[in-house]
């Protein structure tokens, strides 16, 4: 089978590339390929890449706070971006830990969904570490938790609901919205880059902000950032991005946004 992005992944300031008709999550085959499956099977002996005993295979009945192992490619995402950089570095941090803390990290990093009309996963956290696993050629599916088991209601009731909990962002990679729920991408694949969401992500990882339980607090501050912050050219004006956003996350001018600390 084969995944490809509405758009190839490629550094903040690089021109597109045309998408290819072969799958743009791949690394370079020569580079982690071999590795990746080394990984895998060894991940496999440790017990699969959970380490849950109680993991079962979705079933669109699995109440609320159910675990089970979904299909990437049948999970419905709940925003239509996120940040390529961000995914580039998550997979490459990835495939340098040793089986038992790569178990641990996707443990820590365990997806959530909710079920919806037509027995649909929809996921509405984890969406990036999906595109990392797809990435790596690690695996094909991914532990979630069911957050909500709402497959009894119609389309609009499902929508209303989602929105009065918190579980859709609806805007673009430019920061345009809210837009239709309806028109959210239907696999994770076809999710578009906001490289605004990467910097944010760069950003608390370098200590600008705390990382706070709020849903979609990232893109937050990727919206913050994208009126204030030029992205520049390539890699090296993207580090001198990260910086300049990073000072910019403990001035006041930033205070009601979450997870501020003043400098």
């Amino acid at each position: 089978m084969e995944h490809v992005f509405s758009m190839p992944f490629c550094r903040p300031g690089e021109p597109r590339r045309r998408a290819s008709t072969r799958s743009v999550l791949a690394f370079d085959t020569h580079c982690v390929g071999k590795t990746a499956a080394v990984i895998l099977l060894l991940v496999l002996g440790l017990g699969g890449l959970s380490r849950a005993a109680d993991v079962l295979p979705y079933d669109a009945t699995l109440p609320a706070k159910s675990r089970c192992r979904v299909p990437i490619e049948m999970l419905r995402p709940t925003q239509f971006c996120v940040g390529f950089w961000e995914v580039d570095r998550r997979a490459e941090t990835i495939l340098h830990k040793s089986p038992r803390k790569l178990s641990a990290y996707l443990e820590e990093h365990l997806a959530e969904i909710v079920i919806g009309p037509g027995d649909l996963p929809y996921l509405v956290d984890g969406h990036h570490i999906a595109m990392v696993l797809l990435k790596t050629h690690l695996s094909d599916s991914i532990d979630a938790k069911v957050r909500a088991n709402w497959r009894h209601l119609d389309r609009a009731e499902f929508w209303d609901k989602m929105k009065r909990y918190g579980w859709l962002y609806l805007y673009d990679g430019q920061g345009h919205g809210p837009l239709d729920p309806e028109k959210l991408p239907t696999k994770v694949t076809q999710m578009s880059d906001d490289p605004y969401r990467s910097l944010a992500w760069a950003v608390r990882k370098q200590a600008g902000f705390d990382k706070v339980p709020a849903s979609y607090s990232e893109f937050q501050w990727a919206n913050f950032f994208r009126k204030r912050v030029p992205l520049g050219t390539g890699e090296e004006g993207f580090q001198q991005a990260i910086e300049t956003a990073r000072r910019l996350s403990h001035s006041p001018e930033a205070k009601d946004l979450p997870g501020y600390e003043s400098e």
